[in-house]
């Protein structure tokens, strides 16, 4: 008897243009949870060569969305409300960040997210509030 442990591959809630933009690469999102990482790309260095802070806010905000969407149904919008980060060292290389949902609602959700760079250091943390926008 053979048993078949893989996993299906994540699938994004939403995939706004951006998303492929930035090159964002989905590896989890399940149960208020996902790990999206952004591969280091020349156009997204600051002046010192390291990853720009903006290019981290998206990351961080692509994380947190799609943890919140993977808590509501199927094309149920959401609006980020308001977002807050720490950047806690320089990010180098690729980057990956987890996103959660720590506590849900009906119409406002609260997420916090950790980014790292490829040795595994955290480089920012962030917390950010959602709005769930009904189904038209």
């Amino acid at each position: 008897m053979t048993t078949d442990n893989k996993k299906a591959p994540a699938q994004w809630r939403s995939s706004p243009p951006f998303y492929e933009h930035l090159g964002l690469i989905l590896d989890a999102l399940a149960d208020g949870r996902s790990v999206i990482r952004l591969p280091f790309q020349k156009h997204f260095g600051n002046t010192r060569g390291e990853m720009h802070g903006g290019a981290v806010a998206a990351l961080v905000d692509a994380a947190m969305s799609q943890a919140v969407r993977s808590t509501v149904d199927p094309g149920v919008a959401v609006a980020t409300i308001s977002m807050t980060l720490n950047y806690l060292a320089p990010a180098h290389g690729e980057l990956a960040c987890a996103g959660t949902v720590v506590r849900g609602g009906k119409s406002i959700v609260f997420a916090e997210a950790e980014v790292a760079d490829g040795r595994g250091k955290a480089v920012c943390r962030a917390t950010a509030t959602y709005r769930v926008l009904p189904s038209k």
